[in-house]
């Protein structure tokens, strides 16, 4: 693209070089949108993890420090309306609480003592005093944020193939300009002036970049847009697996809405 719109200029074609400039950076400012909407997922999710933690000590009183600072094992005390700040046990108390963030359970569980609670969840109604089993950087939403994240890097099949084909077609079209350049003028004795608009033209058809840019960018942008709506997807390559699926098997009444999926018999 910059070779054409150089070429454009130096022969005089102002317009052709600043249409070509304006559309080339339209998709990019289209790349940069969808990349900013995956990061907003990212920071949705960091959102709903609470950052002060109230911890109970042996003598009965309770301090609020950030999350970072409780030490696995510690006790903490939710009350009723609050987020849990880090994954746990519960110690004392009866409540229900919103787990959809995590989980993706649509109705609030109730827990009791010895029930696991996780960090970004809401208690519910009850006072709870949890006992911490996971430093804050290692709770359930630390590793999904993480997760989200690196998604980009986990390249689907699709996004390589582009980048293999992007590194053998774009030289080819380089010298099969090149080619309608020259080849013309030196052989049948043409204008050069016309030939080299033509092949200027043919690298501006030919511009591989829609197919570089729109591929990683509908990866990124359906990854964030999962993210946002709860769901979390390991990455462009298990994105794009469900295309491969031929039937779908689900059991409503234990699977989906417990997460304890058990074998119920066995067939030969």
């Amino acid at each position: 693209m910059v070779v054409a719109v150089a070429g454009a200029i130096g022969i005089g074609e102002w317009f052709e070089a600043a249409a070509v400039s304006f559309f080339f950076a339209l998709a990019l400012a289209l790349e940069a949108w969808s990349l900013g909407r995956a990061r907003r997922a990212v920071a949705a999710l960091m959102e709903l993890a609470s950052t002060i933690a109230r911890v109970r000590h042996s003598d009965g009183n309770e301090t609020e420090v950030t999350a970072g600072d409780v030490e696995v094992g510690a006790h903490i005390v939710v009350r009723p309306g609050d987020k849990i700040p880090l994954d746990g046990l519960v110690f004392a108390g009866e409540s229900e609480v919103k787990q959809a963030p995590i989980t993706g359970e649509s109705v609030p569980v109730p827990v009791e003592p010895g029930k696991e609670v996780f960090a970004g969840t809401i208690n519910s109604e009850g006072a709870l005093e949890i006992q911490t089993t996971k430093a804050a950087q290692d709770t359930t939403l630390a590793r999904i944020i993480r997760m989200v994240g690196s998604a980009q890097s986990r390249r689907a099949l699709s996004e390589k193939w582009v980048e293999r084909f992007a590194r053998i077609y774009t030289p080819a079209v380089m010298v099969l300009a090149l080619a309608v350049f020259l080849a013309p003028s030196l052989v049948f004795g043409g204008v050069w002036e016309p030939w080299f608009y033509r092949a200027l033209v043919l690298l501006v058809i030919a511009c591989p970049c829609a197919l570089v840019i729109s591929t990683p960018v509908t990866i990124v942008a359906a990854l964030a847009g999962a993210a946002k709506q709860g769901v979390l997807i390991k990455g462009g390559v298990h994105l794009e697996t469900p295309a491969k699926l031929k039937a779908i098997a689900t059991d409503k009444t234990g699977t989906l809405t417990e997460g304890r999926p058990r074998l119920s018999s066995l067939s030969r």
